[in-house]
């Protein structure tokens, strides 16, 4: 089983690698963003709906500061998709929920791709057939054949290169994969009262993930451009 922490390791994943997002929370939905603006093509498999674990606790205040809900490539998508010059920053987590976190799958960098109601259940390996032209000592890592039920309770499955879990703590899927299993990954599994910093450690993850891939250690879209 993967660690708390995100699996590093040395295999790179070229763009339009397929990678699959489990969970559509903050955290995952920005995953998936990231991964789209770097061109990879991004699945998000959701059991409930987008912001699901935040609706226990909607009617709340937000208990971090407004303009720290989003990223900037959050706040780029929403603008580029409704066309403003700014934003409106939430004042409540319901409002977070409602006019960010779910516009948000429905930009064109993630609309078509988010699959609510669809509970993984497994995730295994699949061998994968070597390439004519790849060296027979070259160790190809297997993908993921991730098997959800969807909205009509009828069992699927899809295969991927690689996988991030945004799942939070409780990690409820059967994981047939040994540890470290290369292109395996896992963002917010360690909590914290302190939702700021959650993120901000989110988004550390989620870069070096795909810094990881890129085989590029100084990518960081998050990083502030300079004017």
């Amino acid at each position: 089983m993967v660690g708390e922490e995100e699996n590093s390791n040395s295999y790179t994943l070229d763009p339009p690698g397929k990678i699959a997002v489990i969970g559509a929370g903050p955290l995952g939905i920005e995953a998936a963003l990231y991964g789209r603006y770097l061109g990879y093509d991004v699945t998000i498999y959701e059991a409930h709906e987008a912001g699901f674990n935040l609706t226990s606790c909607s009617t709340e205040d937000l208990p971090l500061l407004p303009d720290r809900t989003l990223s900037n490539l959050a706040v780029q998508a929403l603008l580029t998709q409704q066309e403003l010059a700014s934003l409106t920053f939430p004042v409540s987590i319901n409002q977070w929920v409602c006019d960010h976190l779910k516009p948000l799958t429905e930009t064109d960098l993630l609309a078509g791709r988010v699959f609510t109601g669809c509970n993984v259940k497994r995730i295994d390996l699949v061998p994968v057939e070597p390439d004519q032209n790849v060296s027979h000592s070259e160790v190809i890592p297997a993908d993921f054949r991730i098997t959800y039920t969807n909205t009509n309770n009828e069992i699927c499955d899809e295969i991927f290169e690689a996988t991030i879990l945004a799942v939070g703590k409780e990690l409820n899927i059967e994981l047939q994969l040994p540890p470290n299993t290369p292109y395996l990954f896992r963002i917010g599994a360690v909590p914290s009262d302190d939702w700021e910093n959650s993120l901000v450690a989110g988004y550390r993850e989620i870069t070096r993930i795909f810094a990881d891939l890129g085989g590029r250690p100084d990518l960081d879209l998050y990083r502030p451009k300079r004017h």
